[in-house]
């Protein structure tokens, strides 16, 4: 029997991938349709998406997406920067790295989520908190996808530039931090899904019932149309599958020429 080792192009996977998910909820349809799972309160695929239908019309949550993508998006540019800039120095500078290596390797463990409360406390409700707290969860896989590129920098290049007396700071600017991009993109565009996932989970436990979490949070509280909740939460995962699918679009589009070497 013949095995096809070949990777699967772009369409077969979607489309094995959707077949999935279709299959699935046809499945979780015939349970709990049939009765032979009864339980109160679990989603009926059929009513979750009749949910997504009422949202539609919802001006209330329309605005809570609007918020929830607002605060992802300031999270992931300060994840961004704070990622490229701090594991940039730690690959090019040993003694930075030993001196961040375990505050960051404590840190990065930490749920971000818990450290919510704390920045509200020192900062006050609002978007900043919860920017801060995607923030948190989003800055490790972009430093160390950073730290790792610029590790594995050409040393050709760095050597050259060396002798046209170019200092450390103005290789890491020039060479480095060019040449780890794909490294550090391929960080972001984890980070950017994870981010997504951390904003409603922020939102549902330290917002002020502002986002998708908070519309949810309110909408479960009420008890009234549990649909309602179960379709919002599934818009969010259906976000973060898109939010996924643009970043791999812009990464084949910018960075497809260093294709292979960030995974």
């Amino acid at each position: 029997m013949r095995i096809d080792n070949e990777p699967l192009s772009r369409r077969a996977r979607v489309a094995y991938g959707t077949l999935g998910v279709v299959g699935t909820a046809v499945i979780a349809q015939l349970l709990l349709g049939s009765g032979l799972i009864s339980k109160p309160g679990l989603p009926v695929p059929s009513k979750v998406i009749g949910g997504i239908g009422d949202l539609a019309g919802d001006g209330a949550f329309w605005h809570a997406v609007g918020f929830t993508l607002r605060e992802w998006m300031l999270g992931v540019l300060i994840a961004a920067v704070a990622g490229v800039v701090i594991g940039g120095l730690m690959g090019a500078f040993t003694t930075i790295f030993r001196a961040l290596e375990y505050p960051v390797e404590v840190f990065r463990v930490l749920p971000s989520v818990a450290v919510g409360p704390i920045l509200v406390l020192l900062i006050g409700n609002g978007m900043l908190p919860l920017s801060l707290t995607v923030a948190l969860a989003c800055m490790w896989p972009i430093l160390l996808n950073t730290l790792y590129g610029v590790r594995a920098t050409d040393p050709t290049a760095v050597q050259t530039a060396r002798t046209f007396g170019i200092g450390s700071l103005g290789i890491l600017a020039a060479i480095k931090i060019p040449s780890a991009l794909p490294f550090a993109f391929t960080g972001i565009r984890v980070a950017a899904s994870i981010g997504l996932i951390v904003a409603v989970s922020a939102e549902l436990l330290i917002g002020n019932g502002d986002g998708i979490g908070g519309y949810i949070l309110i909408n479960s509280a009420n008890a009234l149309n549990l649909d309602i909740v179960y379709a919002a939460t599934l818009v969010a995962g259906v976000l973060g599958v898109l939010v996924s699918a643009a970043f791999a679009v812009v990464d084949a589009a910018a960075l497809g020429w260093k294709k292979g070497l960030a995974q």
